[in-house]
C-alpha cells in the first residue's frame, strides 16, 4: 500500500508529526481496559528470584476469563544496593495453586474516572507465588554507589507494547539477584485486559 499525503499529520507550522506505535495502547486505554500499578512506599526485595515476597506481582487467576498483555514495567532505586545485582522481569509457569498476598488497592485504570469493572488481573504486594518464576527479561542493574551523587536516577524501564501475555494460572513480578537497599526499590506495572 503506498503512503498518501493524506494520510500524513501536520502540526500547525506545517511540521510532520510522528509517533511511534502507541495507537493500540490509547485505543486500549479508551476502551477502559489498561491498569497502572506502582507500590507506593519503597520496599525491601528479597535476594534472588523467590516465591515468598516479591516486590510487586500481577496474578492472573484460573477463572478470570481474561487475558492481561504487558505494556510496560520499571523499577527506580532511591537507595544503594548492599552488593551489586541484577533487577528482573520474572514469569511464573501456569500453576493451579493461586497467588495470595497482600493486594495492593493502588491499581487505577488508565481511562481515569472510568467507572466498570475492576481489573480481574490480581496485583500484589508481598505476595505468596505457588511456585519460583524464572526470570525473562532484565530491566536494569544496581551498585552499591552513592546514590545522592548523580543528578538524576532515570527509572530502570522497558516497553513491551503488549507482547508478554499473562493468561491465567500465571504471574508476572520484579525481583532482584541480591537483597536492595532498606525500602529503596519502587516497581511500576501498565497492562491491559482483554476477554478471551
Amino acid at each position: 500500500m503506498a503512503l498518501r499525503i493524506e494520510d500524513l499529520k501536520f502540526d500547525k507550522h506545517g511540521h510532520l508529526l510522528v509517533a511511534q506505535g502507541n495507537d493500540a495502547f490509547a485505543e486500549a486505554v479508551k476502551r477502559g481496559r489498561v491498569w497502572a500499578v506502582a507500590n507506593q512506599a519503597g520496599v525491601t526485595s528479597q535476594a534472588g528470584l523467590s516465591g515468598t515476597t516479591p516486590v510487586l506481582t500481577l496474578a492472573n487467576p484460573i477463572g478470570s476469563n481474561v487475558r492481561g498483555k504487558l505494556w510496560y514495567a520499571s523499577a527506580s532505586i532511591d537507595v544503594a544496593f548492599g552488593t551489586a545485582a541484577t533487577i528482573y522481569l520474572a514469569a511464573g509457569a501456569w500453576h493451579q495453586t493461586p497467588v495470595t498476598g497482600t493486594l495492593t488497592t493502588a491499581q487505577r485504570n488508565l481511562k481515569l474516572g472510568a467507572a466498570g469493572p475492576i481489573s480481574a488481573i490480581r496485583t500484589f504486594l508481598a505476595a505468596t507465588l505457588p511456585a519460583a518464576p524464572v526470570a525473562i527479561d532484565i530491566l536494569g542493574s544496581a551498585g552499591t554507589g552513592a546514590i545522592t551523587v548523580p543528578l538524576i536516577l532515570p527509572p530502570l524501564g522497558r516497553w513491551y507494547n503488549g507482547a508478554v501475555s499473562i493468561e491465567e494460572g500465571t504471574n508476572l513480578s520484579i525481583q532482584t539477584s541480591a537483597a536492595s537497599g532498606t525500602s529503596g526499590l519502587w516497581c511500576v506495572f501498565f497492562y491491559e485486559e482483554e476477554d478471551k
